[in-house]
């Protein structure tokens, strides 16, 4: 077999904290191969015109990388893709933007990646292109001759038919999907979703190629032995003192990136109702939020940024005293080994969103702990992580504030017993559905001349022709 070619938007630095599952899944999972591997996207710089290809020994694989134009970066990158199809596959339909001409962009960039590709894939390579920013990739590849396997993992939800109508120019790209030979989803709600579509679909014109199109269900995982070494290590600053401090066992911790699907304000104002509710917390329960910014050159981003900064000023404002801060928000990401000790060390995991893809924070919250005295996860039914473990968390519905302040305290409050009950029960699903699988389960199925066990349920061929 060739090299395996992965494809994102961005390839994530090699010296700065990654943010997003997908930058932390690709990483990881190329230090991991045993192959020749390439990763393939843009490395965050803008430039007047779009600059050769670059290419960054990482050892274990290599990054090329590319630059874009400004123009690029706002039409296509801040356009179509963020404006456009981010909000409405999430289901924020009232957020969209659509502009004509971001769209065209959107199109262009495509094409200019598949050009990328054509100069460095080889016949026997395998091409695994990475989310909804890069759906037309596949048909820009084949109008160039490329025939190689070509994969598409979307780390967004599929939209349901009513919000897919919604989107502009849906009936235009969704066709581009019958150009893949494999389309992976994260859950099987979405999967239901991505065959409602793909079955709209006229058969092609007898000129084109048939190409049968399949899809499956394949929950992303974490790599749990190297959380749980990253987790449980000391980490000692220069003057004998640990670098991160113990919260002790009334911490609830969220790490999200800072991004309106992640539902940060409603998380805010449930703390604020779990002390009004539960006085007994006060001076004792500490909400620690982590929400690096991203996309902020998007004035949506910008607004939010504001909001929670103010919202998190009249909370503590409200019930702060000399020696206890109820929210600590800090705007900003840290290294893996130090966010893995964070988590160890926090009572409760408070993973939230109104609506993800997967959501690895919530399966690293339960890598992270110690099984001897485990912490309790609280995880929003809107995550496909709620959809890829049974049992074992503190299942809520963000919107109810209310209900899920209860479900905070209940978490807070649950005897050890329960809670190492609970962290065994969910740490046997994360070690049948770790990183390693996710991949060997995609290839497979992608190339199933690779002959990998155990492939994944719900593979559905869907036949195009």
């Amino acid at each position: 077999m060739g090299k395996i070619i992965m494809v994102s938007v961005r390839v994530a630095s090699s010296n700065k904290p990654s943010t997003g599952g997908l930058a932390v899944a690709v990483d990881l999972l190329l230090k991991q191969q045993d192959i020749n591997g390439i990763w393939l996207g843009w490395n965050g710089q803008c430039e007047e015109k779009a600059g050769e290809l670059q290419t960054e020994d990482r050892g274990t694989y290599q990054a090329v990388t590319f630059s874009f134009t400004q123009e690029q970066y706002e039409q296509f990158y801040c356009g179509y893709a963020n404006t456009c199809l981010w909000p409405a596959f999430h289901y924020r339909l009232d957020l969209m933007d659509f502009q004509a001409h971001h769209y065209q962009q959107y199109l262009e960039v495509n094409r200019q990646i598949a050009a990328y590709l054509k100069q460095i894939a080889r016949e026997d390579d395998l091409i695994w292109i990475q989310d909804y920013h890069l759906i037309p990739l596949a048909h820009f590849c084949r109008a160039q001759g490329m025939e190689q396997a070509i994969g598409l993992f979307l780390h967004t939800p599929f939209p349901c038919p009513e919000i897919l109508r919604a989107i502009p120019r849906h009936d235009h790209w969704l066709p581009m999907l019958q150009d893949y030979d494999l389309i992976g989803v994260q859950s099987h709600g979405d999967h239901v979703a991505l065959q409602a579509a793909l079955q709209t679909l006229p058969a092609r014109p007898s000129s084109q190629q048939a190409r049968a199109t399949r899809s499956g269900v394949y929950p992303i995982g974490v790599d749990v032995d190297l959380i749980q070494s990253m987790a449980g290590a000391p980490s000692w600053m220069e003057t004998g003192q640990q670098a991160e401090p113990p919260h002790g066992a009334a911490t609830v911790i969220s790490v999200d990136r800072l991004d309106y699907t992640k539902g940060l304000t409603h998380r805010f104002r449930t703390f604020d109702t779990l002390l009004r509710c539960y006085p007994t917390l006060r001076g004792r329960a500490t909400y620690v939020q982590i929400a690096p910014s991203t996309r902020s050159d998007i004035q949506d981003y910008q607004l939010m940024r504001e909001e929670l900064e103010s919202l998190a000023g009249q909370i503590n404002g409200q019930y702060a005293t000399l020696d206890w801060t109820p929210i600590v928000y800090m705007n900003r990401a840290f290294p893996a080994p130090q966010l893995m000790r964070m988590l160890r060390q926090a009572r409760v995991g408070y993973i939230a969103p109104l609506r993800d893809g997967m959501n690895l924070v919530a399966k690293e919250y339960v890598a992270a702990q110690d099984p001897d005295n485990p912490g309790v996860l609280v995880l929003s039914t809107f995550t496909g992580a709620a959809q890829s473990l049974e049992g074992g968390y503190l299942a809520v519905n963000p919107y109810d504030m209310d209900g899920t302040a209860r479900a905070l305290y209940q978490a807070l409050n649950m005897p050890l017993a329960e809670r190492r009950s609970r962290h065994q029960t969910l740490m046997a699903q994360l070690r049948g559905q770790n990183l390693a699988q996710w991949c060997a389960h995609f290839l497979e199925d992608l190339k199933p001349e690779l002959q990998v066990p155990e492939k994944p349920r719900d593979l559905t061929a869907l036949p195009v022709s």
